[in-house]
């Protein structure tokens, strides 16, 4: 389905006025993916052809949009627990889904049809992960809200690094919500329970924080996501806003007005263009992203 909404469509730098193209920009466009499908848009992703993935948590569905706005509906697994699609990731052909309920990761044809259990998280002792990133060449990322860490995984399913635990201190976690990689293969994380965003190192490494300017603080980072040249952006549930950093992170974005929004997941595609679910309407706000440079 495509609805219309009729939107101011502007471009704002991080403080609210209109960019003149020589900083990262955002123009809400006047289209609105999902509303009247979606009940709650917990993940989100974007395919290689432009197609986005979203996983409707409460509805128990997950939808495939084409770039005109065309939807389709993925199959309900047959499986023997309930169906809770918390996140959703894309890799190639195949989308991956994965299911709260069951604890499990589920693979998928990326026209809607069901192929197995990719992997069975109740297998490896202590995990139930709350998100799944592809990260490229086959590997996935996780984030297990229970156990306060994340886990890389190669492209054999294999772990390859878990880290983090439960703490304040760098390198550890108060309830992970979402891991990203962005830039350099370095890893975002968005951390719901320490309202912060912890950047790592390829290896799991603690190397920084993504910080607002001015001192500003995160209320409750859900979502994280990287986009093109290396930036990054950040779905601040509790506040409200979505957040764009550089490749160094440098906070050059803010959208929203802690009001207007409640995002609760982000997704950038090849074509400039920035995907935001939104918890309050129910629905998915598309952007046109300008560059610098580009």
């Amino acid at each position: 389905m495509l609805c219309l909404a009729a939107a101011a469509s502007a471009a704002w730098t991080v403080d609210g006025r209109a960019s003149g193209g020589d900083t990262l920009s955002a123009e809400r466009l006047d289209m609105v993916l999902g509303a009247g499908d979606l009940r709650e848009p917990l993940g989100l992703a974007v395919d290689d052809r432009g197609f986005v993935l979203v996983a409707d948590a409460m509805a128990g569905k997950v939808y495939r949009y084409s770039p005109d706005g065309a939807s389709v509906e993925f199959e309900v697994p047959n499986l023997d627990a309930g169906f809770y699609p918390i996140d959703v990731a894309a890799y190639g052909t195949l989308v991956y889904v994965l299911d709260y309920a069951g604890n499990r990761l589920l693979r998928y044809e990326y026209r809607g049809a069901w192929l197995d259990v990719l992997l069975d998280f109740s297998q490896f002792p202590r995990m139930k992960p709350a998100s799944v990133t592809s990260s490229g060449g086959g590997r996935l990322l996780t984030t297990d809200l229970d156990h306060h860490d994340i886990t890389i995984w190669s492209p054999l399913l294999e772990i390859e690094i878990r880290t983090g635990g439960y703490g304040w201190v760098d390198g550890s976690f108060e309830k992970p919500m979402k891991a990203a990689l962005f830039g350099d293969e370095k890893i975002a994380v968005a951390e719901f329970g320490n309202a912060r965003v912890q950047i790592l190192g390829s290896g799991g490494g603690f190397e920084g924080y993504a910080l607002l300017a001015g001192g500003a603080k995160m209320k409750s980072p859900r979502y994280v996501c990287g986009g093109l040249d290396g930036y990054l952006f950040v779905a601040d549930t509790g506040a409200g806003m979505v957040y764009g950093f550089t490749p160094s992170l440098e906070h050059v974005l803010t959208i929203g007005d802690g009001a207007d929004l409640r995002p609760s997941a982000v997704a950038v595609s090849w074509d400039f263009r920035l995907y935001v679910a939104d918890l309050r309407t129910r629905s998915i706000f598309v952007y046109r992203l300008d560059y610098p440079g580009r």
